[in-house]
């Protein structure tokens, strides 16, 4: 394999600008057949004439995504976990799994559990003592509505994003969970609402726990402080669960990371990503979870 490197960030590019190259042209091949049939249909002036048209207008777009998704595996099985290992030890990258629904359900950060969901793109490692893994996800609820002319059933997004699941070191008895204090909060989040001597926190968060007393002992004042400097990063963006022994960060972002694009070079494909691990590894560091207040029982 050829070892070109990127000029940004050091990325070995190996055969990604021969790949792309190569799409590129099948598109443009693609183009010029498409372009042919359509002005065969334009000047045909009936229906199949317009129907060709119409088709080969509808082509483009299925071949471009379908060269895309192939330059992607590559890009995935050789680019994407060349950055991993410069955030965390012992970093590993899975196209393929993700985040176990369990998982997600068992955060209860939100209302109603998915009837389809989807999970990829695990990346999981160690930033000091800490261990961790977070994935994209996509969860949904099937909403089913009855008409005049029959049953109508739509997919709305109850999440999606990266979630992050990490070690706290410490078991917990009960479980809180920290929501967005928008309207209809109070029916995500659950039961048990608490005010905490943060106002600038229970301004923009709803904070719930089966253990008040305990939630108390654990959102310390440190830890408040620390979980706003991570909101104003992501703001409105972000539900946190602390649940067993550990903190799970639901980030909801409607890109869909960790893909290649025919027409997108390299540089940018990688910036956007290294900025997601970047970011996400970061919190680690950013709710100091390295620092062992507590020990597991």
């Amino acid at each position: 394999m050829r070892k070109a490197v990127t000029d940004m960030s050091g990325i070995e590019s190996g055969d990604f600008p021969r790949l792309q190259a190569r799409y590129r042209r099948q598109w443009w091949i693609w183009f010029a057949g498409c372009a042919v049939l359509t002005l065969v249909g334009v000047l045909a002036a009936g229906v199949y004439g317009i129907g060709m048209a119409v088709l080969s207008l509808i082509a483009l777009p299925v071949v471009s995504a379908q060269l895309s998704k192939k330059l992607s595996r590559y890009y995935k099985s050789e680019i994407v976990p060349q950055f991993v290992g410069r955030f965390c030890d012992e970093g590993r990258y899975v196209p393929g799994a993700g985040i176990d629904e369990e998982v997600f359900r068992a955060s209860n950060l939100f209302g109603a559990p998915p009837d389809r969901y989807a999970t990829e793109d695990l990346i999981e490692g160690r930033v000091g003592k800490t261990v961790f893994r977070f994935a994209e996800v996509h969860a949904q609820e099937r909403r089913t509505t009855h008409t005049k002319n029959g049953t109508r059933t739509t997919w709305v997004d109850i999440f999606r994003g990266f979630f992050f699941v990490a070690d706290f070191n410490k078991h917990f008895r009960g479980q809180t969970t920290l929501v967005p204090n928008f309207w209809g909060s109070k029916w995500l989040a659950g039961k048990r609402r608490i005010q905490l001597e943060n106002p600038e926190l229970m301004k923009e968060f709803l904070v719930c726990s089966t253990d008040q007393t305990e939630a108390r002992y654990l959102l310390t004042p440190g830890l408040m402080e620390r979980i706003m400097k991570l909101w104003n990063r992501y703001p409105e963006q972000l539900s946190i669960s602390f649940t067993g022994s550990c903190i799970m960060v639901a980030r909801s972002c409607a890109a869909n990371h960790y893909e290649a694009s025919i027409w997108r070079p390299l540089e940018r494909c990688t910036e956007r990503d290294i900025e997601a691990v970047r970011g996400l590894t970061a919190i680690v560091g950013e709710l100091n979870m390295n620092t062992r207040i507590w020990t597991k029982e």
